[in-house]
C-alpha cells in the first residue's frame, strides 16, 4: 500500500516549481521513504519531461519498475558540461524547451563530484528543475559549498497524523484537527481512542516499511521484528560508510543504544567512548550520526557551550534498540517509557519546524530541567510527562527566564488553557503569572499552529 503524505508533498511540489538559481536538496535518514515520496509526488507533474538518476549504479538500472540512468550519464565534470549534453541528447536543445525538466538525482552522496556541480545546475533553474537526495548528503566535504544555490527540503518519518489517515483513523483524524484553545467543548471518547494510538503509534514508529507491515497485513512479506532489525541495520551501516578506519574501534549499534539512552539529559561524550578513543573521535562520531539525520541535535538554551543533548529520529527504532524487535509486545520499563514519549514528541515538534535548529532544551543551574523550547512562534518552554506529572521545572524555567511567554505540559491529560497560573519556587519565595498549556501527546505536531492562532493571541 502507499502512505499518503498529502501536505508534505502539497509543499514539496510548491518547492520544486518555484525553483530560482537553486537546486533542491531534499534531506532524511536512511529509510524514511526519500525516493519513493520524490517518485509518487512527481507522478502529478508528469507532463514537464523527468530523468531520473541514480548514481549508486554506473549504468541504466530498474528500481522498482523505475527506470534510471547512472553515473556514466552525470559524468565526471565538476562544471555539469557532461550532464548537461547528454540531457540535451535525451530532450533536445535546452534553450528552445518551452517548460521546464524535472532533473531527479538520487543516491547523491555515492558520487560526491555530483554535489560539486551544485553551482552550474542551479543557474539554469528556468530550464531544469534539479532534485538531489541521499541519506549521508550532509557528511560528505565538498570543495565548493554552493553557498545559497541550495534549498532544503526535509523529509521525516510519518508523523502522528499521517499515521491516523493511513490507517483509516478518519473521524479520530477530523476530532483532532478540529480542537482548539478556543473550543471549549471535549470528548472523553475521541480523546481516549486519541491516546491509545498514540500509544500504538509509539511502538511503531513512523518508519513506512514498519507502517506499511503493520497496516497491510495481507502484503507483509516479513514479520515486523525481522523488517526493524533489517532495518536498523541498514541504518547503522550508513552512517559506518562515513566513520572511517579510526573509528571502526566502535560497535556503532552499542553506540546507538546509549545514544538512546541518554537522550533525556545532556551528553557527556566520555559516557560514549570505547578503548583507545578519543574525545573528539566520539564528537565526531555523534556528529556523523546527526549528519545521516539518525539523531537530532537539540541545543541547550542561551548557551555558548556545547551542551547540547540528542534524540533519536524515529519512535520505532528507538522501541527497538531499548526493547528488541517485538515492537508491539515487548516490555517496557518507566524509564524507558519517559525516554520514548520525549522521542516521539520532539520528533512530532521537529517536522512541524523550518529547521531542527529551530528546537531548543533548558536547564537551571540548580539541576532543573525542561525537554524543549520553542523561539517561535512564541517563546514557550515544553515538558513532557510520560505520567500526569508536575509542573515544578516548568515553574522554575517561567520564574527564571523572563521573556518566556508560556508553559506547555505534554502528557496524557485533556487539552487545557489556564491564562492565570501561577509559577512558583516555594523556597526561594518567587512566582510569576504565565500561561499554562497542557497539551495531549497527540497534538504536539500541532503545536505551532495552536500558537499561532488568533484565538491564542487575544488570550496573550
Amino acid at each position: 500500500m502507499w502512505i499518503e503524505r498529502q501536505n508534505k508533498k502539497a509543499l514539496f511540489l510548491q518547492a520544486v516549481t518555484s525553483l530560482k538559481d537553486q537546486v533542491l536538496v531534499l534531506r532524511g535518514a536512511r529509510q524514511v521513504g526519500k525516493t519513493s515520496f520524490i517518485i509518487n509526488a512527481l507522478k502529478t507533474i508528469e507532463p514537464h519531461a523527468q530523468i531520473r538518476i541514480n548514481l549508486a549504479s554506473r549504468g541504466r538500472s530498474v528500481i522498482q519498475g523505475i527506470e534510471y540512468y547512472g553515473r556514466d550519464f552525470f559524468g565526471a565534470s565538476e562544471d555539469a558540461s557532461q550532464l548537461l549534453y547528454n540531457i540535451s541528447l535525451t530532450v533536445g536543445d535546452l534553450g528552445k524547451l518551452t517548460r521546464p525538466i524535472i532533473v531527479f538525482i538520487d543516491e547523491a552522496d555515492q558520487f560526491p563530484i555530483s554535489l560539486e556541480t551544485i553551482q552550474s545546475l542551479a543557474g539554469r533553474a528556468d530550464k531544469l528543475k534539479v532534485i538531489y537526495t541521499g541519506s549521508n548528503l550532509e557528511n560528505i566535504a565538498l570543495k565548493n559549498a554552493a553557498t545559497g544555490r541550495k534549498r532544503f527540503f526535509d523529509l521525516y518519518p510519518i508523523t502522528f497524523q499521517e499515521f491516523l489517515k493511513a490507517y483509516g483513523k478518519d473521524d479520530a483524524l477530523r476530532y483532532l484537527l478540529q480542537v482548539s484553545l478556543a473550543d471549549k467543548t471535549f470528548s472523553e471518547m475521541y480523546h481516549q481512542e486519541l491516546i491509545d494510538l498514540f500509544d500504538l503509534y509509539l511502538r511503531l514508529g513512523g518508519m513506512p516499511r514498519i507502517v506499511d507491515a503493520f497496516i497491510d497485513v495481507a502484503s507483509r512479506t516479513q514479520p515486523i521484528p525481522e523488517l526493524i532489525s533489517d532495518l536498523v541495520a541498514s541504518v547503522e551501516e550508513n552512517v559506518k560508510t562515513v566513520l572511517g578506519d579510526r573509528l571502526a574501534l566502535y560497535e556503532y549499534e552499542d553506540v546507538l543504544r546509549k545514544l538512546a539512552l541518554f537522550s533525556m539529559e545532556t551528553l557527556k561524550f566520555s559516557r560514549l567512548q570505547v578503548q583507545h578513543a578519543r574525545r573528539s573521535e566520539v564528537k565526531k562520531l555523534v556528529n556523523k550520526t546527526v549528519g545521516a539525520r539518525v539523531a537530532h541535535k537539540i541545543r541547550l538554551y542561551d548557551s555558548g557551550d556545547d551542551l547540547s543533548k540528542y534524540i533519536l529520529f524515529d519512535s520505532g527504532v528507538l522501541n527497538y534498540l531499548l526493547n528488541g524487535s517485538d515492537l508491539l509486545n515487548s516490555t517496557i520499563t518507566a524509564a524507558h517509557k519517559a525516554i520514548q514519549y520525549e522521542t516521539a514528541a520532539g520528533n512530532e515538534i521537529l517536522a512541524t519546524l523550518p529547521s531542527r535548529d529551530d528546537l531548543f532544551y533548558w536547564k537551571s543551574k540548580r539541576g532543573a530541567q525542561v525537554e524543549f523550547m520553542l523561539k517561535a512562534p512564541k517563546l514557550v518552554a515544553i515538558d513532557v510527562k510520560s505520567t500526569r506529572g508536575d509542573v515544578r521545572s516548568l515553574d522554575s524555567c517561567a520564574v527564571y527566564t523572563e521573556e518566556l511567554e508560556a508553559i506547555i505540559k505534554i502528557s496524557k491529560e485533556p487539552l487545557r488553557y489556564d491564562a492565570g497560573h501561577i509559577a512558583s519556587i516555594p523556597n526561594q519565595g518567587l512566582t510569576r503569572k504565565i500561561p499554562l498549556i497542557t497539551l495531549p501527546f497527540y497534538l504536539a505536531g500541532r503545536l505551532c499552529e495552536l500558537l499561532g492562532s488568533s484565538a491564542l493571541a487575544r488570550n496573550f
